[in-house]
């Protein structure tokens, strides 16, 4: 059954620590294709106080960044950093809302970082993923902030014909491939020198992911967890994510593992790239500023020392 028709748009009303998923056909899965997540409510035992806590009604609590130097007025002259920002996002059916809201809001993101006085304009990228995964601009970055507006838009509007990224087959099941996205936009976009750049993946999902090497929905998925991890260390990249709580098939499995608590004893990625997590169902419902929240992203963490790698 199409993943589209199983499910109604996520955005209504919910309350803060608890929010409503929308079903899809399959499970979510984990190393080798099998399900990733409880195959019930969540309890106490598989969704952890990281995932629990909420920082200001906005931030899930998974290890906090240290508060950063005032940027907006200088500081005390020795914050000076670039910043390169790549969007990860999901373009799978549901998450459209949320794509048309990053659209309309990345101009102020983008007048926010202007108005930092940074040594030279940001830089930003953009992978989209289903089950398949594509980097945009040939990893270059975009020339302007209107012409990624424009993408943002498109990729909204593809979400409604519920294919894959590359075409080809319907996208029929429950968990995306955020990793290889993930490990794509880490290893392809041209990036600037880290020394001198603050590096930060935007990532979206309202999905849990397919944990490789496997093959998921007739698609190759390449990389693993801990390899995906590696490469965003190793790179010194924050990963920021605009993640789910619950979901699933039913609407009650907990699709935090990975993001907002530990997958198969690892600590979530935001957490292991010293970046955070935001609950992306507060946002689409309005209770949480899209742009407020990406504006502190990068407030929290400019000249902020990349945690030591192992």
């Amino acid at each position: 059954m199409m993943k589209g028709t199983d499910r109604t748009v996520c955005g209504a009303a919910m309350l803060l620590l608890l929010v409503t998923g929308c079903a899809e056909p399959n499970a979510p899965a984990d190393a080798g294709g099998t399900p990733v997540g409880s195959t019930g409510p969540a309890s106490d035992d598989t969704t952890t106080t990281a995932a629990a806590e909420v920082d200001s009604g906005d931030k899930l609590d998974v290890a906090p960044p240290s508060d950063g130097p005032d940027i907006t007025d200088g500081g005390n002259g020795s914050c000076d950093q670039d910043v390169d920002i790549v969007f990860v996002m999901d373009v799978s059916t549901t998450m459209g809302p949320f794509l048309d809201q990053l659209a309309t809001e990345i101009i102020f993101v983008d007048e926010a970082l202007d108005a930092m006085d940074l040594p030279s304009d940001p830089h930003y990228g953009l992978v989209v993923f289903v089950d398949d995964v594509a980097l945009l601009n040939t990893g270059a970055p975009y020339e302007s902030v209107a012409l990624l507006q424009q993408d943002f838009q498109m990729w909204s509007s593809f979400t409604a014909s519920n294919q894959q990224v590359g075409g080809g087959n319907l996208n029929s099941t429950w968990p995306e491939n955020s990793l290889d996205g993930l490990f794509l936009a880490a290893s392809g976009f041209q990036w600037r020198p880290a020394e001198t750049t603050l590096r930060l993946i935007l990532h979206t999902t309202d999905d849990t992911f397919w944990d490789g090497p496997t093959t998921a929905n007739g698609v190759e998925v390449q990389h693993g967890y801990a390899e995906t991890v590696t490469a965003l260390q190793e790179r010194e990249i924050r990963d920021f994510s605009f993640a789910g709580q619950i979901g699933g098939q039913c609407t009650c499995e907990d699709v935090t593992p990975g993001w907002s608590s530990p997958y198969q004893g690892m600590d979530p990625i935001p957490q292991a790239t010293a970046g955070g997590v935001f609950d992306i169902d507060l946002v689409v419902a309005g209770q949480v500023s899209l742009a407020d929240a990406l504006e502190d992203a990068v407030t929290t963490t400019m000249c902020e020392p990349y945690p030591p790698v192992g």
